[in-house]
């Protein structure tokens, strides 16, 4: 069985950067196959692992529901989709990425939800490890993308803003029906001088433990503008150390 990681947080924290040093140090420092899995809309994940995406989640649903297809008549609907799916996968050397994808115009997203999770099912007698870069913000909890998961990271920035946010995440997590073994917070972008007494008097007030504090970084910023892969900053990297040695249980 995988271990799965999913990520929440609310859009521009950081969430996908997280997710992406996570990635390369479950492949490159242990060795370990994993499937990446980018549920966000906006679909950043593949950018920030320099992989190019031709085909999602979101394409073979229009496709089926659309009747944009003609799917064989020996072939079951589910077969198909099965298939679909497996064949947009990105295969990398260290790791695999399935993205979800955004359909056009404001359709449910039930349907392509139901797919991820059947694949996802699947997928964890193939991969030792799943990491999950969610949508931002709530909307994917409620529609319960991220549901049996050993480890839910929590992805906010060094505000008050995103004290509450985080705070709002979980609190909706409580309300839902969602088997999460573990849940653990990550501050992003912080200031070289630290965070504010505010601040860290709001995350006593709140009961939060921060498992890992990561700094505002000029090398990662560069790599995020330029678009280019966030694989290739340096080894010794302050952002990815931080990831590497965290209390964070990869």
């Amino acid at each position: 069985m995988s271990y799965t990681i999913a990520l929440a947080g609310k859009g521009g924290t950081g969430k996908s950067t997280v997710a992406t040093l996570i990635i390369r140090y479950l492949t490159e420092e242990l060795g370990k196959s994993t499937l990446a899995v980018d549920a966000d809309p906006n679909s950043t994940l593949g950018l920030s692992l320099g992989v190019k995406v031709d085909r999602t989640i979101a394409d073979i649903r229009e496709d089926v529901v659309e009747k944009k297809v003609d799917i064989p008549v020996t072939m079951p609907k589910d077969r198909y989709i099965e298939y679909a799916i497996e064949n947009s996968i990105v295969e990398e050397k260290k790791f695999d990425l399935l993205t979800m994808g955004r359909p056009e115009g404001p359709k449910c997203y039930c349907y392509a939800n139901n797919l991820l999770r059947k694949y996802l099912d699947k997928a964890e007698k193939n991969y030792p490890f799943i990491v999950i870069d969610n949508e931002a913000g709530m909307e994917h909890l409620s529609r319960r993308t991220t549901n049996d998961v050993d480890l839910l990271i929590i992805a906010f920035e060094s505000s008050i803003i995103g004290v509450h946010t985080a705070m709002r995440i979980t609190d909706l997590i409580g309300k839902l029906p969602i088997k999460i073994k573990k849940k653990v917070y990550v501050m992003c972008k912080v200031p070289k001088k630290g965070v504010s007494g505010k601040v860290e008097s709001e995350l006593e007030s709140f009961g939060i433990e921060v498992s890992a504090r990561l700094p505002f970084d000029d090398e990662i910023y560069e790599s995020i503008t330029s678009g280019e892969s966030l694989l290739q900053i340096e080894r010794g990297n302050i952002v990815y150390d931080g990831v590497k040695n965290s209390s964070l249980p990869l």
